[in-house]
């Protein structure tokens, strides 16, 4: 029963993804001349990422099923984990020993969910199941290291300066709030409900900011496919659909990859 609740939170947590990862592939791919009554460029497509996932019903149960066992791992651990500490009594080696094994289960889930994330964007690029969608994007993570490194960072550090603004301000205006509200020696100290605010505010905050993350993903997984498709052909990419944002991003990074190595290949060949 613990297991099938964590594949249930697992295939949840899929779905969500899956359907972020719709509409930021459905914008890329839209056609970016339309001028659109919103006043933004392209169309995101959300209604396609419910209708998708019956179509890939069985792809992300196996996505998720993957994380589940992970997850079921990690649970099992920390249950034998509590045992051995009362067994051993105050044994720091054990307990050393039992912190590297809970880092490295913790890095094998961060890793488990990033390769089933573009797993899950490739499949929606490509139409394929799972396991060749996940060998083709990790293939294609291995051929554009550094792109998926710097765009990974660089959302990582949004992410968490986005977190750290929101949970402030909401903090801040919801204790203006109470101090306005409630009558005067009404409440005893703002203490507490300042802790719950910004509990909530920062789960909150994180819920919504990583959908950045997976669009950020997506529509480097777009572009980098995009790319491919046009080497092969020979042909030039369509301007039509490719964000100029995210041409100038790539241009930019590229040009600072050349400058950094620049200097290293003139230091070698000055050496030999």
């Amino acid at each position: 029963m613990i297991f099938g609740y964590f594949w249930i939170m697992a295939f949840i947590l899929a779905c969500n993804e899956f359907v972020i990862i719709v509409s930021a592939a459905t914008w890329y791919f839209s056609d970016k001349t339309i001028p659109d009554d919103d006043g933004i460029a392209g169309d995101a497509e959300v209604y396609k990422g419910f209708k998708w996932i019956f179509v890939h019903f069985g792809s992300l149960a196996i996505g998720s099923l993957l994380v589940a066992i992970v997850w079921m791992i990690r649970f099992v651990f920390e249950y034998v984990s509590k045992k051995m500490e009362k067994a051993s009594g105050d044994n720091k080696a054990v307990k050393a020993m039992i912190c590297c094994i809970r880092c490295c289960l913790d890095c094998f889930d961060r890793l488990m969910r990033y390769l089933t994330r573009n797993a899950y964007i490739y499949m929606v690029i490509s139409g394929e199941g799972f396991c060749s969608s996940a060998l083709n994007s990790f293939i294609l993570m291995l051929k554009n290291a550094a792109k998926f490194a710097f765009v990974q960072s660089f959302s990582e550090v949004f992410m968490f300066i986005a977190k750290i603004c929101i949970t402030v301000l909401t903090v801040v205006a919801s204790v203006l709030i109470i101090m306005a509200t409630l009558p005067q020696n009404s409440l005893a100290s703002p203490v507490l409900p300042t802790i719950f605010i910004l509990f909530i505010g920062y789960v909150i905050s994180g819920i919504f900011v990583s959908i950045f993350d997976a669009a950020s993903n997506t529509l480097l997984q777009c572009y980098l496919i995009d790319n491919d498709i046009r080497k092969q052909g020979k042909g030039k990419l369509d301007q039509k659909h490719i964000p100029p944002q995210l041409l100038r991003f790539l241009a930019d990074h590229e040009e600072q990859s050349k400058g950094i190595n620049e200097p290293l290949i003139n230091s070698t060949n000055e050496m030999n």
